[in-house]
């Protein structure tokens, strides 16, 4: 892990110079702490959360799956077994629009998504790392995800620094991918129930 650690600094370090953006720059876009990026670039700290880490990704056009990797979330969470990324599939159908976003029946919940559907039924597809729990409605106050689902954790797989946990939703199931210290701090076990959260522009969209 210590190797991985020091690869995904350097990764980091090396991909903001080469596009010229300075650590306190980076540090801001990215909602961290400038002396911690620092201390994870030089390997002295391990990686960020893994909504930090996307973030980081994205600014730096970094492929999200081989960060992640570095990482250390393993292929497990980020793949599934027969290949491609590993998503939660939901199905509903196309309710009309609330504002600028398209509005989704998925059983007892209304889903909002960015993209405009041709097709009135669909499936949308959410990655692991695209979910974040909260332990109630008061937590994610700040948030700015659009979609807000109250569920039971049902399955906690442990995958060294990083876990899979399954959250039944009652109309679906989602895979959500947190860090050991999430799911200590936040006293993750089956049974216990949990928001699950994702932004209007998280899922993929087939029809």
């Amino acid at each position: 892990m210590a190797e991985k650690r020091l690869a995904f600094g350097r990764k980091v370090r090396r991909s903001r110079e080469d596009r010229g953006i300075g650590l306190r720059e980076l540090a801001r876009r990215v909602d961290i702490d400038y002396s911690n990026l620092s201390r994870i670039e030089r390997g002295q700290r391990p990686p960020p959360d893994l909504e930090t880490v996307i973030k980081i990704a994205r600014e730096l056009g970094i492929e999200r799956s081989n960060l992640l990797n570095l990482a250390g979330v393993p292929e497990e969470v980020i793949m599934k077994r027969h290949g491609g990324d590993r998503r939660s599939w939901i199905s509903g159908k196309v309710a009309g629009k609330a504002g600028d976003l398209t509005e989704i029946n998925a059983g007892k919940w209304t889903l909002h998504i960015v993209e405009e559907p041709e097709a009135e039924e669909v499936e949308l597809g959410l990655r692991p790392e695209d979910i974040t729990l909260y332990l109630s409605e008061g937590g994610f106050s700040d948030s700015s995800a659009r979609n807000r689902i109250k569920g039971t954790v049902k399955e906690l797989d442990d995958y060294e620094n990083y876990n899979l946990v399954t959250v039944d939703c009652e109309s679906f199931s989602l895979e959500v991918a947190i860090t050991d210290t999430s799911v200590a701090k936040m006293d993750i076990t089956p049974g216990k129930e949990v928001f699950a959260t994702f932004k209007a522009t998280a899922p993929a969209v087939e029809t």
